[in-house]
């Protein structure tokens, strides 16, 4: 079985390439540049994917039975940047996908940012709710969704895994935890000030080697065509409480101190996803032993620095 990644270099592209592996299918990892491959896996560099003729070479070369689209930014310098990253990579590898005359069935990774701002009553967020993004990448988001329905209407078998809040090991400085992680390792074991932003906040935490599992099961079920699929455990956690657990894990004095310029993608106050469709699939996130998750983090953020 053969499956093509795109954004195999990111954080959640590396838990789902990891996942892959330990399943034995034969991987075809794509990134914009050049990058080692591991033990049971093939690289491909596609070096634009704004370029239609270069998409459909890709696709052509390799034959995939299943394609894993992973890549995308959360931010851009400019609106234009932001959409060809999120919606004309997407709308291109759709396309390729249905030139084949075997057509590979298509997972792309969205988002919780497409549902915007959603009312206490209305949560846990189904995928029925109205999606009303408030931010340029939950719109961009949306809009890969559409070319999605698009594709499907058109015979292809395409589903979106709408993604909330993985956290692990190697997450981006530019997420809450990942950040808070990076700069205890910085401290040393004398500690220091950790600047954050607003920490009373509530949202649905998952491991990101869960999120990869459920993000291949999800691939490889044969009835979820043409729909969105909650990636999310139904359990909202406050980000202080994580961080504090942090700091308890890390072993060194730390000192909390709110930075107003530092900002998220969003103001939600409080957002938590309904897995029941996931579940009614059959696919079961399990919980997340956060304890050891952020004690990955730590690690990771620590050998990273180290390494420097």
């Amino acid at each position: 079985m053969r499956v093509l990644v795109t954004g195999a270099s990111g954080f959640v592209g590396r838990a789902v390439l990891e996942e892959l592996r330990a399943r034995g299918l034969e991987t075809f990892a794509v990134s914009r540049t050049e990058r080692p491959a591991v033990a049971g896996e093939a690289r491909r560099v596609l070096s634009d994917p704004a370029d239609t003729a270069e998409v459909r070479d890709l696709l052509s070369s390799i034959e995939p039975q299943f394609v894993v689209h992973l890549a995308g930014v959360s931010s851009a310098p400019s609106y234009s940047e932001l959409y060809e990253a999120n919606v004309v990579f997407a709308a291109n590898l759709l396309d390729a996908a249905l030139a084949m005359s075997r057509k590979p069935r298509v997972l792309l990774a969205g988002s919780a940012a497409e549902y915007g701002a959603v009312p206490a009553a209305q949560q846990p967020v189904r995928e029925d709710v109205a999606c009303r993004p408030n931010t340029a990448y939950g719109a961009s988001k949306l809009a890969q969704t559409s070319h999605a329905f698009v594709a499907a209407s058109r015979g292809l078998p395409v589903v979106v895994a709408r993604l909330f809040n993985p956290i692990g090991p190697g997450m981006p400085k530019s997420l809450a935890l990942g950040s808070f992680a990076h700069q205890i390792a910085c401290m040393g074991a004398r500690g220091g000030v950790l600047a954050t932003g607003d920490l009373d906040v509530v949202r649905d935490f998952m491991d990101v080697r869960i999120a990869a599992k459920l993000l291949v099961d999800l691939s490889l079920v044969s009835d979820t065509s043409a729909q969105v699929v909650n990636i999310c455990s139904g359990d909202g956690q406050r980000l202080l409480d994580l961080t504090q657990r942090l700091i308890a894990v890390s072993g060194v004095p730390v000192e909390l101190q709110h930075d107003e310029s530092r900002r998220g993608n969003s103001d939600v106050r409080a957002f938590v996803g309904d897995p029941s469709r996931l579940k009614a699939l059959g696919l079961h996130a399990g919980p997340s032993d956060m304890d050891s998750v952020l004690d990955a983090i730590l690690r990771s953020a620590r050998e990273e620095i180290s390494a420097t």
